[in-house]
């Protein structure tokens, strides 16, 4: 993974700049390529009377049209670099279209931003009133003027930010940040991280994020709870594997890992797309359009196999693989984890959600047990939503009083009963 960071503030032509470069390298690329595969089968017959003649005057044209194009793309691209590089250009974080744009621009080609240094690429880090904020103790003072020794880290899931968790809400309680600090007394720290990005890349990220929070809080931190919604429930597991191979001491402040609709055993809609593209590359004339559905981030590909560790995927074609080949990863033995799956029909058996779950992730992958097999996290609890798709997952009333009650310091026996059961039980 490159450690190249880049300082240089984003602008809207730096954005400018990503379509033009994307428009060429993929959209004009595919098209291109359609082109020569549709035009050489219709001059096949052809060659019978003119020879191949006719082709190479329509190729000779078409080529220089092609080429002329993308030079165009290319040539416009550096231009905008060009100014964005001189200040010009609002930059991209003032408002929340712009964080949105970026947040899934990182998602679906984030790994390329990091590894060229772009401006636009994301770095994992404390968001407070829509801004980063350093890891020190004045900084975090400042921006957490009243701190708990109990953190709650909210990890958002792919294409999304920490303003995922802010949407607007139906329960006059809040979201679920507000009810964590109102009802339980904790601080609840919304990371932003580049989610295009390994898996595995952002868990040892957020290894080294959390170790030093802990050591630069305010006050002495005395627990640490992870919530994750869709991706960020796998960086979260990715990030206590890291911290404990690495001999890190916060593991040992976990008590809560929560996982909102996580595609532990893989998600379904990334498993189509996979075999979509699989299935246009047999084609000559729609092999071109598979390019658009394997330019696929490394976090989107990780989803497919529901990857945490960086030996899954170290050396192997992924694209070559469905995903059944997943390392046991240890959960931390002394903390309670929560598994919650929502279904687009309110019941987990209708046909509708046995068949697409909540749109995203099925119910065996979200509470980590699949079929055959050791379940994700054995002692872990499961639990349902009926009626609520993926995204409703990161702001729902339900949701929100079972992870007060799970993230309250008390007893078990306080935890609202239904559809709440361990392993083995049903939702």
């Amino acid at each position: 993974m490159s450690t190249t960071v880049a300082t240089e503030v984003p602008r809207t032509t730096h954005a400018a700049a990503l379509a033009l470069e994307y428009g060429d390298r993929v959209l004009l690329g595919t098209t291109r390529d359609v082109h020569r595969a549709v035009a050489s089968r219709m001059f096949r017959p052809l060659r019978l009377i003119g020879g191949r003649l006719p082709q190479a005057v329509h190729d000779t044209v078409s080529e220089a049209v092609y080429t002329g194009l993308s030079a165009a793309l290319r040539g416009g691209g550096g231009a905008l670099r060009g100014l964005a590089g001189r200040g010009m250009g609002a930059p991209i974080e003032d408002g929340a279209g712009g964080r949105r744009l970026r947040a899934i621009t990182n998602g679906l080609i984030g790994a390329d931003l990091h590894d060229a240094g772009d401006p636009s690429a994301i770095t994992m880090a404390v968001r407070r009133d829509d801004r980063d904020v350093p890891v020190t103790t004045a900084a975090l003072a400042a921006a957490f003027p009243s701190p708990s020794g109990h953190l709650v880290v909210f990890l958002h899931g792919l294409v999304e930010s920490d303003e995922s968790w802010s949407r607007e809400t139906q329960d006059a309680r809040g979201g679920y940040p507000e009810r964590v600090e109102d009802e339980v007394g904790a601080s609840a720290l919304l990371l932003r991280y580049n989610s295009g990005l390994h898996v595995s890349d952002n868990g040892v990220e957020l290894a080294r994020l959390v170790d030093e929070l802990v050591e630069a809080w305010p006050v002495r931190v005395t627990r640490v709870d992870l919530v994750g919604h869709s991706m960020g429930g796998l960086v979260a597991r990715a990030a206590t594997h890291h911290a404990l191979a690495q001999g890190l001491a916060w593991p040992g402040l976990v008590r809560q890992v929560v996982c909102l609709g996580t595609p532990h055993l893989g998600a379904n809609l990334e498993k189509v797309a996979h075999l979509g593209g699989q299935a246009l590359g047999l084609v000559p004339e729609s092999a071109p359009f598979q390019r658009i559905l394997t330019t696929r981030s490394p976090g989107i590909v990780d989803l497919r196999h529901g990857y945490v560790t960086r030996d899954e995927w170290d050396g192997q074609d992924l694209t070559a693989k469905w995903g059944l080949d997943r390392r046991a990863v240890a959960p931390l033995a002394h903390a309670d984890y929560h598994f919650v799956a929502g279904t687009l029909a309110a019941s987990p058996w209708h046909p509708l959600s046995l068949l697409l779950g909540d749109l995203l992730v099925d119910v065996s992958s979200a509470h980590g047990r699949p079929r055959r097999g050791d379940p994700v996290v054995p002692h872990a609890t499961t639990s349902h939503v009926g009626s609520a798709g993926h995204f409703a997952l990161l702001d729902h009333p339900q949701v929100g009083d079972w992870l007060v009650a799970w993230l309250r310091p008390r007893a078990v026996a306080a935890l609202p009963a239904a559809p709440t059961h361990r392993p083995g039980g049903t939702s």
